[in-house]
C-alpha cells in the first residue's frame, strides 16, 4: 500500500481549480459557482472541461483527465472541486498521472459520479482525499450553511479531534460497540465499478460508506448483492450507509429500507444508516483513507475524527 499523503490546507487567498469531471455543467452555475467561492476569499481557476459538452459528458476523457491533472500540478492550486457530478468520472482513471498526484498533493472533494476518483486516487497514490461537497452544492442558493462551515474548517483547520454526533442515525447492528476503520466508498452505483479493479483502496478493516439516489429498491438490492458476492462485506469494519434520497420501493419484498440492507450485505458487523454525507443537503466531510470512530451508543452516536485530512502546520 502507498505512503498516506496528506494535502496541505487551503485557507482563503489560495487558489482552488474548477473541473469538470463528469457531466457538463450550465454557464450560469459555473458562473455562480466561481462567484461563491470568490466570495469565500478564494483565487478561482476553471479549465476546458468546464465549457465543454459532449452529449452526457463535459467533453472528452482525454481532455477532462487532462483538466485533473493540470489542476494537481499547477503549484498554485490547494483545492480542486469538480463542477457537478453526472456520469463519466469512471473513464478518466486509465488517464491520470498518479506519479505526478502523488508529487503534488491538493485536496480533491466531491461526491456522487466523482467519489470513484476519490478512491482510486487514495488506492493508487495514498493521498488522502475528501467524500464532501462538489461544485454543485456551492452553485446551489441558498448554499447549506452546515455543510458550508464543516467543509471549509475541514480544508483550512484539519479534521482531527472533531465530533459529529448522529441524532438522526439509525443503528441497525452493532449498537454499544466502538468501531474504528479508514473511510472508504461512496456513491453506490460508481463505487460498484472499482471491485475488480487495482483502484479500490484497500478494504480490510475498512469503514464503508455507501449511498444512492434516483434509483429503486431493486437496483440497490442487484448493486449490494453484487458487493457481497465479490466478497467486499467479508473484509469491512462496518458498513455506514447515506440518508436514501429519492428512492422507490416498488415491490420488493423487504418492509424498511433497513431490512433491505441488511438482506443483502449478510454478515455480522456493524450496520449504520440515515448518515448525512450524499445526495442530501447537509453533508458531514469524510477523508477517503482517514480514519474514524464510530461510538455506536443508542441514544447518541457520535462519529469521532481520529485522522486528519490535511498536513500539520
Amino acid at each position: 500500500m502507498p505512503t498516506t499523503i496528506r494535502p496541505p490546507a487551503a485557507p482563503p487567498g489560495s487558489t482552488v481549480a474548477v473541473v469538470a469531471t463528469s457531466s457538463p455543467v450550465g454557464s450560469d452555475d459555473l458562473d455562480r459557482l466561481v462567484g461563491y467561492l470568490r466570495g469565500r476569499g478564494y483565487e478561482v481557476r476553471t479549465y476546458p472541461s468546464c465549457r465543454a459538452t459532449t452529449g452526457y459528458l463535459a467533453g472528452p476523457a482525454e481532455q477532462r483527465a487532462a483538466d485533473l491533472n493540470a489542476a494537481f500540478t499547477d503549484p498554485d492550486v490547494r483545492l480542486i472541486v469538480p463542477a457537478t457530478g453526472g456520469k463519466g468520472a469512471a473513464q478518466l482513471l486509465p488517464l491520470l498521472d498518479y506519479d505526478a498526484i502523488a508529487a503534488n498533493p491538493t485536496i480533491l472533494t466531491g461526491m456522487s459520479d466523482p467519489s470513484i476518483l476519490l478512491n482510486a486516487i487514495h488506492a493508487r497514490t495514498g493521498l488522502l482525499t475528501l467524500h464532501g461537497p462538489s461544485g454543485y452544492d456551492f452553485f446551489q442558493r441558498p448554499v447549506h450553511d452546515e455543510t458550508a462551515t464543516a467543509f471549509f474548517d475541514a480544508i483550512t483547520s484539519g479534521l482531527t479531534g472533531r465530533e459529529v454526533p448522529g441524532k438522526d442515525w439509525k443503528i441497525v447492528r452493532g449498537a454499544g460497540t466502538t468501531v474504528r476503520g479508514p473511510v472508504v466508498g461512496g456513491h453506490l452505483g460508481t463505487i460498484r465499478a472499482l471491485v475488480g479493479t487495482d483502484y479500490l483502496p484497500d478494504l480490510d478493516g475498512a469503514a464503508l460508506i455507501l449511498e444512492d439516489v434516483f434509483v429503486g429498491w431493486v437496483d440497490i438490492d442487484a448493486a449490494l448483492t453484487h458487493l457481497r458476492l465479490a466478497g467486499v462485506f467479508d473484509r469491512i469494519a462496518a458498513l455506514v450507509v447515506g440518508v436514501p434520497v429519492d428512492t422507490s420501493q416498488g415491490d420488493a419484498p423487504d418492509p424498511t429500507w433497513d431490512d433491505l440492507i441488511v438482506r443483502c450485505v449478510g454478515g455480522k458487523f456493524p450496520v449504520i444508516t440515515n448518515v448525512e454525507f450524499g445526495h442530501t443537503h447537509r453533508k458531514i466531510p469524510l477523508p477517503i483513507g482517514g480514519v474514524i470512530e464510530l461510538h455506536l451508543d443508542d441514544n447518541s452516536p457520535v462519529l469521532r475524527y481520529r485522522d486528519d485530512l490535511i498536513e500539520a502546520r
